[in-house]
């Protein structure tokens, strides 16, 4: 049998996608969700809500698949394969939409534009950032696209075959995806209107009282499957007490669908088999309800009851959030809600990730950051110029070949097939800006959120693939139907699209030899004792080590409490009840009354008055006693100040676990307490005081703080941490600016220890040694002196986490380790990132100043340090800018330099004191008494109540009497 062109282009597609993908996915656990879907995958787990079932059920399965010996890859390779099937999808689905309008394949000629449409189309898709980023991690959002593509490629396979009998089991087919697609994520079910305008038109012209019946139907039929079938079925049950009221609709239903068949009622009869479908496929969701009842290792929510189960699905734990009005707040970067609406909502949370994905994220393809821009290198322009700016940026934008030819699709479709186009504009906006209006963000958010938008730019990715048809079509006809010429067009636009696409985001994407996740949680808990308590913050610091604890098995001795989760009362009763149990001394009572009361009651147990804050516990290594500081404000008695007078949830549960934790009658045992460098001041209920660093965490130490704990943290570094800082020093492994920023946490423990060490004295007797390489350094480090050994700490920090290869974003902490680097005798490690700090362009003028403070101070070098200061100030200086320009070259010596900087800020204000203040020390250094003199009887004309200042003019003017009598007596015995 000949295999039909079309598939070798669709096998082609497939291949392409499963090869990139498989070299780019995550070798291990990656952060955010994926460990907490991987663990729960593995041990089928309760995730967070409202829960992805058949996600967990469907990963359990690939865990059991041998295809590596990590886990989480086992499960990654479901996204995977879920996202390199759903690719060729793609491809079909831009083939049989481009025959709506264009017909049938009759020729080769018609056959190269056709599936080259789609093969650029689709590989467009493949290949933009997010759908990308979606389909290397184990997490729900490969395998959600993967159905939405399914569902309408089924209703397209239907649209052809609506006239055949039996047309209607695709149609039921459809149902139950959408079904079972609930029990991975809802983001599929606004996909059901563009799959009821396929319908319409297969079956009416367009009049307008049927097509507002079409709306009117569609609108019973969304909510019948949301909330309907997913919240109102769960509420039915929660109502009765029993998961018997679902199952006694559905033998309903049946028997409407028995009545309808034998009375040959077919629309009804289809409508209702249709919906049994959908229930059966969301019964995928009895696995959450079941396995919670039998208390798996993680059990979010506890949604073993009915009542609790619908919470759960109901993610009432996040609060409800309306439509409207917006969620501006008087926030004031905006002028108003429509402002806010507009430039945040819109344009930076959608439109701004959509160039992103068909233009270019801005640091691409190398840098990776939280808020970046579009950047439109990649493109025609972007080819010739190096880093457009202004119109040149614009224009650039506008000559990017995937988006040239997206709007071209967009026009095409829309001249040639109306229809079609309203379809594929349904999915775009459906999937897009109505997910915007829905969702109603507020500013900021934690990350990024593209990867909720996938839908929307495979609606994009289709007008991609049509306007590259066009393109085609339009070249083949100025070549009078020229293969070879279509054939070298074809192959022209790959390069300048997917082509493209792929060269920029291969390297964002690329998560191979990325074991930051592992590791850096594989440390966090190598850093408690045994039988250990560590708080933490959020997803980061939490979700892959469930994954260590629950799959890996690594250090399960030691509990870890999530400070969001902490506010909630189900997971403080997992904490006080599970193994290993947090000491707690509150029961269920209090719990339901006061933690997930929402009463008046429930809040004032929770008042935290001025009075209140003082806190003294009895603990085995002493009596601690600190100030609790308030949390939140809320407005209680009237005349009190507006301080923050309300303690969290969060706060109320860490001091119960510490009382409990100390009292011997409740805990025979104190267990160590940590908390993850992570976690911010305002989450640590004012313990600064007790904390003490021993590597990824601080101890509470009841006595009072170490500031380090160096024996520890020598120890976690030497033999805990070993061989766990896998692909730092790997130029070939990219990191986003997430893990960049976490990677900070190792180099503050390397720089607090080597603190320690360069502050200490060498022990009385004791003869150092000395070793020529960093290895034997390392190798003998005991035998070193107090000083070499701050010195090989921070080469082998440079060399476990190399700045050339992991930049620093903080300029000034750069310029500290550089100046440590110093210190221990090595200016050439000053010197280089002095070098790196001035070739950077992102930098700040008063970080600029820092530069030439450094310059001046550690290198001895006024000259450049002038240099960079006079660059960096320019013709408009702020008084303070002067002012540490004036410090720094004072500090070098360079005096009248110094005297200059101060003048000028004289002359912008001549009651600035810390002008004056810096100009008498200048004027005193340079010997120019009667300039300090002249300053003064300014300076107490305009204040002269100025005691001080008096004083010093006195005592100027006597020095000055006394210089210009003795210079009087030179020149009278010279005469």
């Amino acid at each position: 049998m000949r295999f039909d062109t079309k598939w070798w282009f669709a096998a082609a597609v497939f291949a392409i996608s499963l090869v990139v993908y498989s070299l780019t996915m995550a070798e291990s656990v990656s952060f955010w969700d994926c460990g907490e879907f991987a663990a729960c995958s593995y041990t089928l787990s309760v995730p967070h809500p409202p829960g992805s079932p058949l996600f967990l059920l469907v990963g359990r399965i690939f865990s059991m698949i041998p295809i590596s010996p990590d886990i989480a890859v086992r499960v990654t390779w479901m996204s995977v394969l879920s996202s390199a099937f759903a690719i060729l999808l793609a491809f079909l689905i831009i083939v049989r939409m481009i025959r709506m309008y264009r017909g049938r394949e009759e020729s080769e000629i018609d056959k190269l534009i056709v599936y080259g449409g789609a093969f650029i189309g689709s590989l467009s898709l493949a290949f933009s950032y997010s759908m990308w980023f979606n389909a290397v991690e184990s997490e729900v959002y490969a395998m959600s696209q993967l159905l939405t593509h399914l569902v309408v490629w089924l209703i397209l396979v239907w649209y052809e075959k609506a006239d055949e009998p039996g047309n209607e089991r695709w149609l039921l087919l459809i149902g139950y995806v959408i079904g079972l697609a609930t029990g991975v994520h809802l983001l599929m079910i606004l996909a059901i209107p563009a799959l009821a305008l396929v319908i319409y038109f297969r079956r009416r012209e367009f009049e307008l009282k049927s097509f507002a019946a079409l709306i009117i139907g569609t609108g019973i039929v969304f909510i019948m499957v949301y909330p309907g079938v997913v919240k109102w079925l769960p509420a039915m049950a929660s109502k009765f007490g029993s998961l018997a009221a679902p199952f006694i609709l559905v033998i309903v239903l049946a028997g409407v669908f028995w009545w309808a068949a034998s009375n040959r009622h077919g629309v009804i009869g289809t409508a209702v088999a249709g919906l049994l479908l959908v229930i059966i496929g969301y019964s995928a969701y009895t696995m959450i309800y079941i396995r919670s009842g039998l208390n798996p290792p993680i059990d979010e929510n506890d949604p073993e009851t009915p009542s609790a189960f619908l919470s759960y699905l109901n993610r009432e734990q996040y609060g409800d959030r309306a439509m409207f009005p917006r969620m501006w707040k008087g926030n004031p970067a905006y002028s108003s809600e429509w402002d806010y609406f507009w430039d945040y909502q819109i344009n930076k949370m959608f439109n701004r990730y959509l160039l992103w994905q068909f233009v270019g994220r801005d640091g691409a393809p190398e840098a990776e950051y939280q808020d970046a821009g579009v950047a439109p290198t990649y493109s025609i322009v972007g080819l010739l110029t190096a880093n457009p700016t202004g119109i040149l940026r614009w224009l650039a934008i506008l000559t990017c070949a995937p988006l040239l030819l997206g709007f071209w699709g967009f026009f095409h479709q829309y001249s040639r097939d109306r229809t079609g186009w309203l379809i594929t504009a349904t999915i775009f906006f459906m999937m897009g800006y109505a997910i915007i209006l829905y969702l109603n963000q507020d500013d900021p958010q934690p990350r990024e959120r593209d990867y909720s938008y996938v839908g929307a730019f495979f609606a994009f990715a289709m007008w991609i693939g049509f306007g590259a048809s066009a393109a085609l079509d339009w070249i083949s006809s100025k070549a009078k139907e020229s293969k070879g010429v279509v054939a070298g067009a074809l192959a022209i636009l790959i390069i300048l699209t997917p082509g493209m696409l792929l060269a920029r985001n291969y390297t964002m994407n690329d998560r191979s030899g990325n074991d930051v996740a592992w590791d850096y949680s594989y440390n966090m808990l190598m850093s408690c004792a045994p039988n250990g308590i560590i708080f933490t913050n959020g997803d980061n610091d939490t979700f892959p080590v469930w994954y260590l604890q629950e799959v890996e098995g690594v250090r399960k001795d030691v509990r870890l409490v999530n400070l969001s989760l902490l506010n909630t009362g189900w997971y403080i009763k997992q904490l006080r009840d599970r193994e290993p149990k947090v000491p707690l001394s509150f029961n269920d009572a209090y719990i339901d009354t006061y933690v997930d009361g929402q009463d008046a009651r429930a809040i004032l147990s929770r008042y935290w008055p001025a009075d209140k804050h003082k806190i003294e516990l009895n603990t085995p290594e002493g009596r601690m006693s600190w100030d609790v500081p308030g949390a939140v404000y809320i407005p209680y008695k009237q005349g009190e100040p507006r301080d923050p007078n309300f303690l969290r949830v969060q706060d109320q549960m860490i001091l119960d676990i510490l009382r409990t934790n100390y009292d011997r009658s409740k805990t025979p045992t104190p267990k160590s307490i940590y908390f993850a460098v992570t976690v911010a001041n305002s989450n640590m209920v004012g313990l600064r005081d007790f904390l003490t660093m021993e590597g990824l965490v601080f101890k509470i130490t009841p006595g009072g703080s170490l500031g380090i704990d160096a024996e520890m943290i020598k120890k976690n570094i030497f033999e805990n941490f070993a061989g766990h800082f896998r692909g730092i020093n790997d130029p070939g492994v990219h990191f986003d600016d997430n893990v960049s920023k976490l990677l900070q946490n190792y180099r503050s423990m390397f720089l607090q220890l080597a603190y320690y060490y360069r502050s200490q004295p060498d022990a009385p007797g004791f003869q150092p040694q000395s070793y020529s390489t960093l290895d034997e350094q390392w190798a003998n480090f005991d035998k070193l002196s107090n000083r070499d050994k701050a010195l090989t700490l921070m080469r082998k920090m440079d060399q476990l986490i190399p700045e050339e290869i992991r930049p620093i974003s903080n300029v000034e902490l750069s310029l500290q380790i550089g100046r440590m680097f110093s210190d221990l005798g090595d200016n050439d490690e000053l010197k280089k990132r002095l070098d790196w700090a001035e070739q950077r362009t992102d930098v700040s003028v008063d970080a600029k100043l820092r530069i030439a403070a450094t310059y001046a101070g550690q290198m001895k070098d006024t000259v450049r340090a002038s240099q960079i200061i006079k660059s960096a100030i320019g013709e408009t200086p702020t008084a303070e800018q002067l002012y540490t320009a004036g410090t720094t070259m004072y500090q070098s010596e360079a005096y009248g330099q110094a005297a200059e900087y101060f003048e000028r800020i004289m002359e912008m204000d001549p009651r600035n004191g810390q002008a004056i203040g810096g100009l008498l020390q200048c004027y005193d250094r340079l010997g120019q008494t009667a300039k300090s003199v002249a300053l003064l009887e300014n300076w107490v004309a305009m204040t002269p109540n100025d005691i001080n200042a008096k004083r010093r003019l006195e005592d100027l003017r006597g020095r000055l009497a006394v210089k210009d009598s003795n210079n009087a007596d030179t020149t009278a015995s010279n005469n």
